[in-house]
């Protein structure tokens, strides 16, 4: 029977040939991963992802109804930031909105506007009867982070943190290490077994706080990007670019989805991106050429095309819309019945069309 080494502070296998992943150390004979020897002696938290189907198994098995969620999400991609299965799992608990990256935004749309978005976008979800609050923040900027702090103080159950990557958690809580000037120190884990990366956060309060993986999310764009890519699209502040389009044109972001006006009036489409994010528009009849051609000279690619797919939406009553394509915003424009639009990315990246949101 193979016997494996466990960190003893988060519980994860030790291994030494994935650096940058759970368990990982330079030496088998340590006895903390490298995530906890940071925490303890830097005072710094490390994030790491876990798979989906691995954290959901380790949530379940490790589940506490007197456990209260801090659910963090990300206001760039409030929608794709969401894990649907993760909700199903924590509908019995207490949870708490933490809404992440605040300033990305914060010079074009107030505040209760937002508030009012999240409320909308959890309207059907077997959250709702239990979310106890939302607080908008920016670990990035210090934003809220001292309502956040006494916000947990005043709780009395203790609180685990979950949220997929690139929701900006570790860097949350790392800010919140530092707001508190805390002296981390990693206790040994009274359930080594199944823990998986779970590891306990120091904050002085009386309760305990616990920082888990991020989930890896397979429907948004950022998993089907390079390292340096990622880097490109997250953290940074966004601007709308408008463009007025007659029926069949096309905008590209770069090598990493298009958007077609297939058929309609006149419109305008505003588009909130990412700085780094260029568009460029075509003709629907050149769409095709011009994606050939330019693909390889475009700064930002997706890593392969295997998967890329086309998908049409027709729009059937009149309102204000805002089409949220998971990890590079939104478009925003006026729909009238009959109109048809179509977006090009890669299949698995989550695409919906919602009241406006900006």
């Amino acid at each position: 029977m193979i016997s494996y080494k466990k960190c003893q502070g988060c519980g994860a296998i030790l291994q030494n040939t994935k650096q940058g992943q759970i368990g990982y150390v330079e030496n088998l004979t340590q006895d903390y991963c490298y995530r906890c020897f940071r925490l303890t002696h830097y005072n710094e938290l490390i994030d790491y992802d876990l798979n989906e189907t691995d954290f959901l198994a380790n949530l379940n098995n490790n589940y506490d109804l007197t456990y209260h969620y801090f659910y963090v999400l990300d206001v760039y991609d409030l929608d794709g930031s969401r894990n649907l299965e993760l909700e199903q799992i924590l509908q019995n608990n207490k949870v708490t909105l933490i809404i992440n990256k605040i300033d990305l935004i914060q010079k074009l749309i107030s505040n209760n506007k937002i508030l009012t978005f999240v409320e909308e976008l959890f309207t059907n979800s077997v959250l709702l009867p239990r979310i106890e609050n939302i607080i908008l923040v920016s670990a990035l900027k210090n934003y809220s982070l001292d309502e956040l702090y006494r916000y947990i103080k005043h709780q009395s159950e203790d609180i685990v943190f979950v949220g997929s990557s690139n929701t900006g958690k570790s860097t949350l809580l790392n800010s919140l290490i530092k707001l508190t000037n805390y002296q981390q120190k990693i206790t040994v884990s009274n359930n080594v077994s199944t823990t998986l990366g779970n590891i306990e956060v120091k904050l002085g309060t009386r309760h305990k706080i616990y920082d888990t993986p991020g989930i890896v999310n397979n429907h948004t764009i950022i998993s089907y990007l390079d390292h340096n890519d990622k880097k490109m699209i997250t953290n940074k502040l966004i601007k709308p670019i408008t463009f007025q389009l007659d029926s069949e044109q096309t905008i590209f972001y770069e090598g990493l989805a298009s958007f077609s006006f297939l058929k309609g009036l006149k419109t305008s489409f505003h588009f909130y991106k990412n700085n780094n994010i260029k568009l460029h528009r075509t003709k629907l009849i050149n769409k095709d050429h011009y994606f050939n051609q330019h693909l390889m000279q475009a700064s930002l690619r997706l890593k392969d095309y295997h998967l890329w797919r086309e998908q049409t939406i027709i729009i059937e009553e009149p309102g204000d819309y805002s089409l949220l394509i998971a990890g590079l915003g939104w478009i925003t424009f006026k729909g009238s019945p009959g109109q048809e639009i179509m977006v090009g990315t890669n299949q698995n990246i989550k695409i919906n069309l919602r009241k406006r949101f900006i």
